[in-house]
């Protein structure tokens, strides 16, 4: 598929830092890596579903909250014999 390069004028995204990100312009329009991205004339898909969480039973959701319940003890246990170790 050939498609025309964007204008080097105009930021193809943006850095977390909001800098401008411009496209390079010595890119191969003929590169096998250019068939991944989307059309840019083609209307513009529905976003990709999420994955279907499967709903969870009572004994497993029992357990899972067990397990953070005895990991938030075992936590607080060693929170405690850190202070005592450091104070005395």
């Amino acid at each position: 598929m050939d498609r025309l390069l964007p204008d080097p004028r105009t930021p193809v995204g943006y850095r977390r830092d909001g800098r401008p990100t411009f496209p390079i312009l010595s890119a191969d329009p003929t590169d096998a890596s250019n068939d991944q991205l989307p059309d840019p004339a083609a209307p513009p898909s529905a976003a990709p579903a999420a994955p279907a969480v499967q709903p969870m039973d009572q004994e497993t959701l029992s357990k899972l909250l067990a397990r953070e319940r005895q990991q938030g003890e075992r936590a607080s246990v060693r929170k405690l014999v850190e202070r005592r170790c450091h104070v005395g």
